[in-house]
């Protein structure tokens, strides 16, 4: 069973503890709930602990077992300086045999509440996202909070984002084909790159698309989806508050905040690249997710907007062919990749 002192399905049905209706968790989704392993209350040493892939919850990701799974690829580590003086280390992977001396690309921004996780998370089961897409996939570390404020982690991720495009030739990289993706924490910080790279004009060939799934757009967390999921699912409002304050320290919520920090506070959102946004119906990111969308279409931008019912944040972090609406998902990301990323 969770930890959380509220369990999972228990809030999933309204149990005690949830006095605010709202959508409840699809019936096939509520084992996963239940087996999360995060509780409500942010603890950043367990999180950076199971990202490193220590414990019995731990999931483990390095180059090696990527590689592992994905023989066709070859990985490299490319040192660069940083905004401030760090180093960013950045990830390459690419076919060992390529069709073309310069391929699309996905620029990877892994997720972690932006306090947690580097640049190997999850990158196994997007290469499973990626299966059929010839391409290189390039994965960023950057610097967490609380040691590092935003907006720190994103100047780590706009600075690699450059050095991608301006490096595409030597990567054997279309700089024109460059899909910036971020999960969660890491599409706050997505977001971010592709309002600094419009704002700057840099990279000087625009970015072709962005993807961001389950965002945590919004240090507020004030909407109707933080209210009514304030307990009871994985990455919670308790949880939510928590993490940005982290990112942010006291100034969470103020009007000192800029759209560097968090993209929700941003006016202006014309002029960005071909997005898709998706977030479940049960999680506090729905509707920030939903309110940038909007906010991009009343400036003139296009975006692909899912949200799926009953479901909670990262339902679909992992494929599940018995689960139709994980299924539908998973179907839907790969849809848009390859619409983006082959045709031409």
């Amino acid at each position: 069973m969770s930890a959380n002192p509220i369990p999972y399905p228990q809030a999933a049905q309204l149990g005690s503890g949830i006095d605010t209706p709202r959508p409840v968790i699809d019936s096939a989704l509520v084992p996963l709930v239940d087996s999360f392993p995060l509780t409500e209350e942010l603890d950043i040493d367990f999180l950076r602990g199971v990202a490193d892939g220590v414990g019995d919850n731990a999931f483990v990701y390095n180059a090696d077992v990527i590689l592992q799974s994905n023989p066709h690829l070859k990985h490299e580590e490319h040192y660069i300086l940083g905004p401030d003086g760090n180093t960013i280390v950045l990830s390459v992977f690419a076919p060992k045999e390529s069709t073309s001396a310069a391929l699309p690309a996905l620029y990877h921004i892994h997720g972690g509440g932006m306090v947690s996780g580097d640049r190997f998370t999850a990158v196994t089961e997007l290469m499973d996202l990626l299966k059929g897409i010839e391409c290189v996939v390039v994965s960023v570390d950057y610097r967490l909070a609380p040691e590092t404020r935003a907006p720190g982690g994103a100047e780590d991720c706009y600075t690699g984002l450059v050095w991608m495009s301006e490096s595409a030739a030597s990567l054997g990289i279309d700089p024109a084909e460059i899909v910036v993706w971020g999960v969660s924490g890491g599409a706050a910080l997505a977001a971010v790159v592709c309002l600094m790279a419009r704002d700057r004009n840099s990279p000087t060939i625009p970015i072709k698309a962005q993807m961001l799934l389950s965002p945590m757009l919004d240090d507020r967390c004030k909407s109707l989806s933080d209210q009514q999921f304030e307990h009871g699912v994985p990455w919670c409002g308790v949880t939510n508050r928590m993490a940005w304050e982290h990112v942010l320290g006291e100034d969470r919520g103020s009007d000192k905040i800029t759209p560097y920090q968090s993209p929700s506070r941003a006016t202006d959102l014309s002029n960005l690249p071909p997005t898709y946004i998706d977030t479940a119906e049960c999680e506090v990111f729905r509707d920030p997710a939903i309110t940038y969308a909007t906010n991009m279409w009343r400036s003139g931008s296009t975006c692909e907007l899912h949200v799926w019912p009953g479901a909670f944040h990262l339902f679909d972090g992992m494929d599940n062919p018995d689960v139709p609406l994980i299924r539908a998902a998973i179907v839907a990301k790969h849809t848009w990749l390859k619409r983006i990323m082959v045709s031409k």
